[in-house]
């Protein structure tokens, strides 16, 4: 089968279409880069507590985040509160994917439900949303919050959520995503998947994890849907 026949078959099943936030939707740290924010989520929280040195390094602020909670740094709520203040920021100058609210139209149009699932804030998300006008389209939205700082992708907790929220089962849902942790989490949640590989080398690692097809432009789901 073709890519273009798999990927049809999928959306065919999938009574729910679940969609990760920083790719799929938008670019989060499009305007303020990603390592800036973490870094700066390593200074405030040293500022603040003196403890930075048990923060992990990197310039991916959520992995700042969530590797704290597993490693069990003091004071985790505050931390991730600080990062969704960064988020909320960066949100507001966020560039949406090219096609991301086209494939939103379509899918739709086409019955499915759509939720968002990420690893940003639920606050960052929903404010995305409410700035493009498509927040209605979109329920719902299963972000990371103090209490689910444990729950983060790879997690299928998250999905799972939204699932439920759906009343629909695991095998009738497709969760999109560009990394390989949300390729993780859909298959620890019994989903299918559709990886979104928007930078070079991703179609092979999302193709390695587990991916059920993969696109490389969101348009694809507009041409399927």
């Amino acid at each position: 089968m073709t890519a273009t026949g798999k990927l049809r078959q999928v959306l065919d099943q999938a009574e729910s279409v679940l969609l990760d936030f920083d790719g799929p939707i938008c670019r989060v740290f499009s305007a303020v880069p990603a390592a800036e924010v973490a870094e700066r989520l390593r200074r405030t929280y040293a500022e603040t507590y003196g403890a930075a040195a048990q923060l992990a390094r990197g310039d991916d602020p959520l992995e700042v985040v969530r590797q704290g909670s597993i490693q069990g740094v003091p004071h985790i709520e505050a931390l991730e509160t600080m990062l969704t203040d960064l988020e909320l920021a960066a949100v507001e100058l966020a560039e949406p994917t090219t096609h991301a609210e086209e494939a939103i139209e379509a899918l739709l149009k086409r019955g499915h439900h759509l939720a968002a699932v990420s690893n940003n804030s639920t606050a960052a998300v929903r404010r995305y949303l409410e700035l493009r006008g498509i927040e209605a389209h979109v329920s719902p939205v299963i972000g990371r919050e103090g209490t689910r700082v444990p729950l983060m992708k790879p997690s299928p907790a998250m999905v799972s959520m939204a699932l439920q929220a759906h009343g629909v089962p695991p095998e009738n849902a497709v969760f999109v995503g560009d990394s390989v942790t949300d390729i993780e989490a859909a298959r620890a949640a019994g989903t299918m998947s559709i990886g979104y590989a928007n930078k070079p080398g991703k179609a092979e690692r999302l193709g390695q994890a587990g991916a059920t097809v993969v696109i490389e432009d969101m348009a694809e789901l507009i041409q399927d849907a």
